[in-house]
Order: C-alpha cells, then structure tokens, then sequence
C-alpha cells in the first residue's frame, strides 16, 4: 500500500481538552464517537496514542523544577502554571495502560470499539533506551542499568544519580543520545547485558499484545558500534554479550514470528535508517526530505524521491510531529499545500499530528497537559479534506509509482527546476500525475508521460484539486511532453480518463 495514515494525538492534553463534561477523571469513553469518524473519513488506518502510560511523578518534578525548560513552556503556552506541568511521556515508568484514563480494561475496551466500529488500529510508543527514576523496574532491577566508575561520577557530576535501592547505593546514569544534555527523568538501560536484553524483549512482545504497532523512540541508540560509542568509558557488566550481537535482530525476529502482521516504525536519525531496515523495521523516519523542504532544495528533493522511493518506499513521512514546530508556523499556507500535497501523495506512511489539519501554529511541550487556544483555518481543513478525499479516490493508493523528469517548457526556460512530478498507474492503466511547483514563482515546463496506455489514444486530464480539465493527445504527451503551467506553489492531481 502507498498511502497508509497514522494520526498522533497526545491522550494527556487531548482528553483534558475535550472533557466537555467536566470531570475530574475523564476516560477514553469521553472522546466523542465523531472524532473517530472524522478519522475513518480522511482514511486514517493508526491511532497513535502518545502518553498513554502510568505518568512518572518524578519526571513531573524535574519538569518543573528544570528552569532551563521553561522558555520552551512560555513559547507553548504563555499563560502556563505550574499544575500544567504533567511530565515527559518518554520517562517511562512502565507499559500499563494508565488509571487516569479508566486502566487496562477501559483500554481494551476502547481498541475493540476503534477496530470494530470504525476500522482504526492503535500504535503505541516502545521507549527502549531507558526508564524513569521512579519505575519499579530501577527498584526491582538496580543491575540493569549503566553504573559510574568513580572517577567518571566526579568528571560528569550531571549524568548520574545516587540512589538507595534495598538498602544499597548505587550510581546510575541518566539516559542520553551522544549530542543533546542527558534525560535527567530517565535512567539508561544497559544493551551490553544479556539479561537487560532478554528483560526487554519481554517486554517489547507483551506491548505487543495491546496494540497493532509501536513507535520505537530513538531506535539508532540501540545499534552496538551507536551504543559501544556512547557508553565504552563505563564498566561492563558480567553477562556483557558479543559487540556484534544487534539488539534489534533478535527482538524483531521473535515479534514477527509471533504476529508477522504488526507494524514496527523506528525513530532514527545520523543516516541509519538503512541498518535499521535490515534489521526488521518496516517503517523509519524520513527527517531528511522533511529537512530538504525547510531549505527549499527542491533539485536534491527530486533526486532523493528517484533514490528512495522508487525501490525502498519503507518511510515514515510528516510535516510535522511532537518533536518539530508546527507546519502552519514554518510556512505560509499556498506553500504548506505544496508541501502536504508532496508529502501525502508519496508511496509509503504518513503522520498527520493532532491540530495540523486545523492549522495550529503553536508548538506544544509534552511535558504541560493544556495548549494554547487558536482559532481554526477553515481553508486548510477543506484543503486536507480535498486532498484526502482525492487521494482515496485515485490510482495512489495502490498504484505503482514512478517519478518523472521535467524538460524546459522552451529553450532558455529554467523554470522546469522548480517542479516536482511523479506517476501513477495501476494493472488496468489507471493514472494520475501528481504535479508539484514548489516555487514562489509561477513555473512552466514540459514533461514526458511514460506510459504504454498513450500511445494513439486521446485523454481527458481532469484536475481532483481544481475543476481544470484538458483535452490531450496521448502520442503528444508521450513524445514531446505535457505542457504545464503553474502559479506559485500551485499543485494538481490529474486522472487520465481514455476518450472513445
């Protein structure tokens, strides 16, 4: 499949803002049954439900005590106070389904009302580098994690803490990636024990059983020479297993001989997405065309479409999500139509975040439970309906995709740099063209259809976005190109419908 939908709310804000009812623990069963049914209209396969999990108190004292954070709460929500502060939903305590929303039963139950009634399936997040301070599992399993030498504990005082478990001290250190501060909420697992890992990939296969995909959060910390780097200052622990020994191998293997049908989606960064593929991924982050749009590289976008998603479509595409501004904020909105039409009409998964198809513009901070009020784009809610009810109905669902190569529309025209077009066509030569100027500027350009079906036919090309429509003959568009002529930022999705 080629356009498959996942929509990411964070449960923790979402139902304190839709408690119509004002109570003081709202459930899942407080979501209005409409909201589902807006997302089976857009076509949304995943519910990814963020923050779903037993809330860590001790995350929620270091999210407010961390002085550091509260730039980034001002410019969330100016009017922010301290009992908006709920704590990170990544400082993992452990995978039960949270009391505050009605717990595990009131979870099963909601699953079986999503598939049932409206067809929606539930991703969750696997945070697998690290748990928080106050997780049983630090208490149960102090060995677990990454201990301090004594000399390190005096040369990085801020990676670790001293703590009394069953009557012992022990320093641990925070979890952490090689180039940000550490999680001072987290402590971090140790991926050299053989023991931390068998731990961990029971834990990965019970989760398993509550949803339908996981998330896997920053899943490149895992590889061994990522995680060797990181962490080889520190002493090894007893059962230390093979540098070679990739944690991902063994853990997916296992998942997909249980439940060969569920999805895994990997965070990753630093141009690992590839090693995580081998490794069993079905679907990684795509941060680098996301990047490539905020630079306006149009000619390198054109080329990393050919290189990845002509062979390799397994990505994980947004515009934005819980770690990126918002999209209505980074663009002005003919240029954010461009950009959702590119990355939407796109062969591989798509995430649409809570409040980008009404146009949001404020960033939120995980770790407050309240968001700034902003009214609604009712021209970008009718674009994404436009654009998602057009894409249902087309050949880019299931089609097979091939990019093409715009020509100069005369001689001297630069202009052709500025388009991005690709095709789809399915086994009965269903096509549409997907048309892209992704340029302030109005842009002309030829470009050849590449396709069997034109041959000696005549087509009307039919705009889904637009009431364009043109009458084209098929050996022109074939051989000497399809004539385009597009305002700034203009984009269009023509069927091709044979004429007798």
């Amino acid at each position: 499949m080629n356009h498959r939908l996942v929509y990411q709310i964070d449960i923790r804000e979402f139902i304190r803002r839709i408690n119509i009812t004002n109570k003081n623990k709202p459930t899942f069963f407080d979501i209005p049954n409409n909201f589902f049914e807006n997302l089976r209209n857009l076509g949304i396969e995943f519910l990814w439900i963020l923050g779903i999990y037993e809330p860590s108190k001790v995350s929620r004292e270091i999210s407010i005590s961390m002085k550091e954070l509260h730039t980034r709460y001002f410019e969330s929500l100016p009017d922010w106070q301290v009992e908006d502060v709920i704590g990170s939903p990544y400082a993992i305590t452990n995978y039960k389904i949270s009391k505050e929303f009605g717990g595990e039963e009131s979870y099963k139950k909601l699953r079986k009302l999503l598939l049932e009634k409206f067809d929606l399936k539930i991703i969750l997040d696997f945070v697998p580098n690290h748990f928080a301070i106050d997780s049983p599992v630090v208490k149960k399993h102090p060995e677990f994690f990454i201990k301090a030498s004594e000399n390190l504990s005096k040369s990085k005082t801020n990676e670790f803490i001293s703590l009394k478990i069953k009557g012992k001290e022990y320093l641990l250190a925070h979890g952490k990636e090689p180039y940000s501060p550490v999680w001072k909420d987290t402590l971090q697992l140790d991926y050299r024990s053989k023991k931390v890992r068998d731990f961990m990939i029971k834990e990965l296969l019970k989760l398993s059983e509550k949803c339908d995909g996981l998330r896997c959060d920053m899943s490149m910390l895992l590889l061994s020479d990522i995680f060797y780097e990181n962490w080889k200052d520190y002493p090894l622990p007893d059962d230390y297993v093979p540098l070679a020994k990739e944690f991902w191998f063994e853990a997916i293997k296992k998942l997909k001989h249980k439940n060969p049908d569920f999805t895994l989606i990997a965070e990753v960064y630093w141009d690992r997405e590839n090693d995580l593929l081998d490794l069993g991924f079905d679907y990684v982050y795509e941060k680098k065309l996301y990047n490539m749009i905020l630079e306006n590289s149009i000619g390198f976008i054109n080329e990393y479409i050919s290189r990845i998603f002509s062979y390799r479509k397994k990505r994980f595409l947004f515009i934005e999500n819980h770690d990126e501004q918002r999209s209505a904020h980074l663009f002005q909105i003919e240029k954010l139509k461009a950009v959702a039409t590119l990355i939407y009409t796109l062969p591989s998964m798509k995430l649409i975040y809570d409040g980008q198809i009404e146009g949001r513009k404020f960033y939120h901070a995980l770790q407050l439970g309240r968001i700034q009020k902003e009214q609604e784009s009712a021209e970008l809610i009718n674009f994404y309906k436009l654009l998602f009810s057009s894409i249902k109905n087309s050949t880019i669902k299931n089609g097979y995709f091939k990019i093409l190569k715009p020509i100069p529309a005369w001689e001297g025209n630069p202009a052709f740099y500025n388009f991005i077009i690709y095709l789809y066509e399915d086994d009965k030569m269903n096509k549409d063209l997907v048309v892209i100027n992704l340029s302030p500027y109005q842009s002309q350009c030829k470009v050849k259809i590449l396709s069997y079906d034109l041959a000696g036919k005549r087509f009307l090309i039919k705009d889904r976005l637009s009431s364009e429509e043109y009458l084209r003959d098929g050996d022109e568009m074939l051989n000497n190109g399809l004539y385009l002529d597009l305002k700034p930022y203009q984009t269009q999705i023509f069927k091709f419908i044979k004429q007798d």
